[in-house]
């Protein structure tokens, strides 16, 4: 079995290149519906977020898709070419593979080191792909491990503190203005992040709060949650209405999923002038972007989109240097687990033929020797049996104890290949197999 990842996030690829690949919900759905129909043999999980598109692929050795061929799928479920994003991937195999999944889920690959956000984000893609059918037995073991020891990096200590997207915006606005108490914050869109955020613009105190959504109930719903979880009022705006309200606001936060600009240059060239050229704030942490990036060229404009993030946490991550030590020794401490499991799994099939191979001597010499026994020894058959048995274990339990002490420091190929031509072991097929771990003895053969 082979497993790989490819992908791109904040750091390989430009916000440009990673909004013309990003899934939406339904999206997922479709490209997990078209992998499935495409690789058959193959298991995936697709994560897309506002800063990571990644696929992970388990296939058989010989199977597909190759990695090459996973990049264009990628470029297949967004009709186009490879070559337009391909310089901004990555890819990772086997162990590597597992080791950048194990660091995206806890959290060290990320913008902000220690947001816990990406751990529910993951969930949620391999809840998509189990639902979907293309997260088999592979994949299912890897990521239900995987989130386990997200669990033990966050024990660490490195998720306290100020540590989303969300909060790392509003420690940017704080850099912009002084004090919140006569600013008005506007929040465009009401999905998760937008909530996440809201937590943590409510921590600044803002004069007035205003909430807007192409859908209205679930600003209605976002309100009245704050309302009843924070005490605080926030008025929902009609969402036609939003923009010319731009002239009233001092910070805008923008975390729609829409696929095209909602704010553009053209849009916002009276809004300015109305407010007097005083300073205007506009987060957008949205991917695709909500803001066209020619709305920042009026001097009063200050624009950040998703990746101008990165600045800010610098100085977070100077602070939990000792957290991220040992977050990287957990995760190098199950890379090595896990890989020796496999390693393991792999040598079943060794182990099985070598255990048939000694039980299949002592049985021949059994029934060579029966006849010419007495009809008294006749009668003890099953205990000359057990003997036998005894004796093959005995035998056995040395090479493969040693076998199995080689898997942990990596060695144990070589003594794979050695046992394989020291007792011609040329059938090695899972038939047969005990499913026990190298070295557990087997019941005895009656």
């Amino acid at each position: 079995m082979r497993l790989f990842v490819i992908g791109c996030n904040h750091r390989s690829a430009a916000v440009e290149v990673r909004e013309r690949i990003a899934f939406d919900e339904a999206g997922v759905a479709r490209a997990l519906a078209m992998f499935r129909e495409s690789f058959p043999d193959a298991e995936c999980v697709l994560v897309s977020t506002c800063n990571r598109i990644e696929l992970y692929v388990a296939l058989p050795a010989a199977g597909q898709p190759r990695i090459a061929e996973a990049i264009s799928f990628i470029g297949d479920c967004h009709g186009i070419d490879a070559s337009q994003f391909a310089a901004g991937i990555y890819a990772h195999e086997n162990v590597e593979a597992v080791r950048h999944l194990y660091r995206v889920v806890s959290s060290l690959d990320s913008m902000v080191v220690g947001e816990t956000q990406i751990l529910g984000q993951v969930k949620g893609a391999f809840e998509a792909a189990r639902m979907a059918g293309t997260a088999g037995r592979v994949l299912s073991d890897l990521f239900q491990r995987a989130f386990r020891v997200a669990k033990n990096v966050h024990a660490t200590g490195i998720t306290a503190g100020r540590l989303s997207v969300g909060s790392t915006a509003v420690d940017l606005a704080r850099q912009i203005f002084s004090h919140f108490g006569d600013k008005t914050v506007m929040m465009v869109g009401a999905g998760k992040m937008g909530e996440v955020t809201l937590a943590h613009v409510l921590d600044t105190q803002p004069g007035r709060l205003w909430i807007t959504n192409r859908t209205q109930t679930r600003a209605e719903s976002l309100a009245e949650h704050v309302r009843q979880r924070h005490g605080r009022t926030a008025e929902v705006i009609p969402y036609a209405e939003w923009i010319d309200r731009l002239a009233e606001t001092d910070i805008l936060i923008s975390s729609t999923g829409s696929r095209e600009p909602i704010l553009t240059a053209e849009q916002f060239k009276p809004i300015p002038k109305r407010r007097g050229y005083r300073p205007i704030l506009l987060i957008d942490i949205a991917v695709p972007r909500d803001i066209d990036p020619d709305v920042a060229r009026d001097e009063s404009v200050f624009l950040y989109n998703i990746d101008d993030l990165q600045a800010v946490t610098e100085a977070n991550l100077a602070q939990r240097r000792v957290a991220v030590g040992r977050s990287q020794e957990i995760i190098e401490a199950a890379v090595h687990e896990y890989m020796r499991g496999q390693e393991r799994q792999q040598l079943q099939p060794l182990v099985s033929a070598l255990r048939r191979r000694f039980h299949e001597v002592g049985e021949q010499e059994l029934e060579r020797v029966m006849p010419k026994l007495s009809a008294a020894c006749q009668r003890d058959r099953e205990l000359i049996q057990q003997m036998l048995h005894r004796v093959v274990q005995k035998l056995l339990h040395t090479p493969l104890h040693q076998l199995n002490q080689h898997v942990e420091n990596g060695a144990a190929n070589v003594y794979a290949d050695t046992l394989r031509v020291l007792f011609d072991l040329k059938d090695e097929s899972p038939n047969g197999d005990t499913g026990k771990p190298i070295g557990e003895k087997s019941q005895p053969r009656v």
